[in-house]
């Protein structure tokens, strides 16, 4: 599996909020080796400092969990999402700042993965020239979509369309959606950060990864688009092909 990711400042903002995670892990278990790959995009929230500490501290907690709870095991992504949500909170308190992240995350284990997200940061799949959105957005815009309230075209524009409706360190709890995905070969699984979907339409993106081979050259393809489109955002891609 080829896997890249990177993140961007946009054009608008002065520091970059969201943090990213490509990390591959190997345990050997009864004499065999399994390798699977951790992947997760997170966007903070709560202005300069306070959104850096929260997206950042949930990558590195994803990134020194014990193997064992990350070795397909979803019960224990899911308490590791619960501390961190705990610990954020916490800190929030601590700096008596509000503060909080979105998280998208993929463990992928040869050909399965499971997918877990909490607010609007976002996973794709991009198989055959076709873009499918695997998760859905915790936010206001969303169930006013759901409830056949407004349309598509008027959500671009309406006011509460960067209002989420679930984040993590924000409440006591939080109850992140999980997903699991069963990958074919060729298969491309794209997570992102807001930064890419609120310049990019599906369609686009998947023109952008129709046109490489290369991760790298997906990630960065995805990255100079939503800043040719403003880049209103911080603008963070993560990438992997089966």
């Amino acid at each position: 599996m080829m896997v890249y990711g990177a993140s961007d400042i946009g054009k608008r903002r002065r520091n970059n909020e969201d943090a990213y995670l490509v990390n591959r892990v190997d345990i050997f278990e009864d004499g065999k080796r399994r390798v699977f790959y951790v992947l997760a995009v997170a966007d903070g929230m709560g202005g300069h400092a306070a959104g850096e500490v929260a997206s950042g501290m949930t990558v590195e907690r994803l990134t020194a969990a014990p193997l064992t709870y990350l070795a397909g095991d979803v019960s224990g992504v899911q308490k590791i999402i619960g501390f961190l949500n705990k610990k954020i909170h916490e800190k929030s308190e601590d700096m008596q700042k509000k503060m909080g992240t979105t998280l998208v995350a993929a463990i992928i284990e040869g050909n399965q993965g499971y997918i877990f997200n909490v607010g609007d940061s976002r996973a794709y799949l991009f198989r055959k020239n076709k873009i499918y959105r695997i998760t859905k957005d915790h936010s206001v815009i969303q169930e006013l979509l759901d409830k056949g309230l407004i349309t598509k075209e008027e959500a671009k524009t309406h006011p509460d369309r960067h209002v989420i409706t679930m984040a993590i360190g924000t409440k006591d709890n939080v109850n992140p959606d999980t997903k699991r995905i069963q990958f074919d070969p060729g298969d491309v699984l794209m997570l992102c950060s807001d930064g890419v979907h609120d310049m990019l339409t599906d369609e686009e993106i998947a023109e952008i990864l129709s046109k490489h081979e290369r991760v790298t050259d997906m990630v960065h393809g995805i990255i100079d688009a939503a800043n040719e489109h403003g880049g209103k955002d911080n603008i963070t891609v993560v990438i992997a092909r089966i």
